[in-house]
């Protein structure tokens, strides 16, 4: 649970930089989105039976839906189909041992 909240709350800091601090930062708008950088991480080096970067990715697509003003629910659907393509994908297709030390 304290983890949870603790992944929100980064989550949030992400979509509030990207949408407001990175934008001015970067020229012609090129913004780094640590969002998408996140949940893949995730969803990588998490545990075969967990999908925390499933809810994660559907948390920081909706963040950045509501932050950058455009259709709600389109970053958080991508989000959360690449997730679960990326958990789909490594469960079934590829063997990792080091990955299983985590």
């Amino acid at each position: 649970m304290k983890q949870t909240i603790i992944l929100f709350l980064v989550f949030y800091v992400f979509a509030i930089l990207q949408m407001s601090f990175f934008v001015h930062l970067f020229p012609n708008g090129l913004v780094p989105n640590f969002i998408i950088l996140s949940v893949v991480l995730l969803s990588i080096f998490e545990h075969r039976d967990s999908y925390a970067s499933f809810l994660a990715a559907l948390f920081g697509g909706f963040l950045l839906d509501v932050f950058s003003g455009g259709i709600i629910g389109l970053w958080a659907l991508g989000l959360g189909f690449a997730s679960l393509f990326i958990k789909i994908v490594l469960e079934d297709y590829v063997r990792l041992p080091i990955l299983k030390k985590f």
